[in-house]
């Protein structure tokens, strides 16, 4: 159990470095804009977008492995993005409508980004490194399939 999710954690770890990066520029960009320039709809969506460009180069070199070209993987990455920025923006717009929250622009943004996190990270790698085939599953994954083939498998003693 305590070695699933020590693996859980360690393949997030590069992610959230680089992510780390990215949504400090997001963060930055975000706060600024709504405290002096614009409300939060748009000042989520000019920030989020800020951080995209940086964050595909970190992710290419220092997370993901590329197994499609950098087009392709840059484009899907894109569409990925898009619809994070889709969620991002629901949440921030959404959790303005809670009185206990309404101008409490860390929190509401630190919810969306914590949501946008997990799924930006099950999205992109699909996009960076493509389908995994069974041979290439996770090692605990691939153990619990192969467990649960033996157990299935008839005894021919």
């Amino acid at each position: 159990m305590m070695e699933r999710l020590w693996q859980f954690i360690r393949e997030k770890i590069p992610f959230a470095m680089t992510g780390l990066v990215a949504t400090g520029i997001n963060y930055g960009v975000y706060l600024l804009l709504v405290d002096r320039f614009l409300p939060p709809g748009p000042a989520t969506v000019i920030a989020y977008s800020s951080s995209v460009l940086l964050n595909f180069v970190l992710q290419r070199y220092f997370v993901f492995e590329l197994n499609r070209s950098v087009r392709s993987a840059f484009a899907l990455s894109m569409v990925v993005s898009a619809f994070g920025l889709l969620i991002d923006w629901a949440i921030v717009v959404g959790l303005h409508t809670f009185p206990l929250l309404g101008n409490e622009e860390w929190i509401i943004k630190l919810a969306a980004t914590g949501i946008v996190f997990f799924y930006n990270f099950y999205a992109k790698r699909r996009v960076f490194e493509g389908k995994r085939k069974p041979e290439e599953a996770r090692p605990q994954v691939q153990r619990e399939v192969l467990d649960s083939q033996e157990a299935h498998t008839p005894n021919k003693d």
